[in-house]
């Protein structure tokens, strides 16, 4: 008789509705969803439920470099918590088991943002039965570094492959002010907001 084994995710923020919202939202846009940030992966499972839920043929990715390094929480703060590569491993092994069991497409990414954007700036392979380079993104959850200065960088990548009705979710809001620092901006790139909870915010691209 075989094991049946099930996976297990924790989240550690809030407003999740808004990620679950905003993959409705876009479920008619081209493109990738993405995560910058993936840490215990509730948020991501959340995503690739909903993913599903819309029968959607999306790939999901998520960038996140673990190894509890330095990590900016605020405008003000530097700091390491516990994001280590043994709680990558854990993390990792649920997705994948989830990932088996649910047919979901996710491919992990181990890298910071920045790296990302020099790497992959030409797009993302994927592979299923052909290779695909994928350039646009549906769906991106802003759960990285948690500065206004490292945040319009990720905006500034990110916005010229979305197109029209692609989706951003920013998390912790309130650790580096978005109300006033970036939310401004986005209004004059062309995002509209469409939910604002207490950590998180969501915007559709006109």
């Amino acid at each position: 008789m075989r094991a049946i084994l099930e996976p297990e995710f924790q989240g550690d923020s809030a407003d999740y509705d808004v990620l679950v919202a905003g993959v409705e939202l876009s479920a008619n846009v081209r493109g990738l969803s993405c995560e910058i940030g993936l840490r215990l992966g509730g948020g991501t499972k959340l995503i690739l439920d909903a993913i599903k839920e819309h029968e959607l043929d999306r790939v999901h990715i998520a960038i996140d470099p673990y190894g509890d390094i330095e990590y900016i929480e605020s405008n003000t703060e530097v700091l390491r918590h516990d994001y280590t590569n043994a709680m990558r491993d854990m993390c990792l092994t649920n997705m994948y088991l989830f990932c088996a069991q649910s047919k979901s497409k996710f491919i992990f990414i181990n890298l910071e943002d920045t790296e990302f954007f020099a790497r992959y700036a030409d797009g993302v392979p994927t592979y299923s039965t052909v290779k695909t380079i994928e350039t646009d993104y549906a769906l991106v959850h802003f759960d990285g570094p948690h500065s206004a200065e490292a945040i319009r960088k990720e905006i500034d990548f990110f916005h010229t492959r979305t197109p029209r009705g692609a989706v951003f979710v920013f998390d912790d809001v309130k650790l580096y002010d978005h109300e006033t620092l970036l939310h401004p901006y986005l209004t004059e790139l062309g995002w509209v907001l469409f939910a604002q909870g207490e950590r998180k915010w969501g915007y559709t691209k006109e």
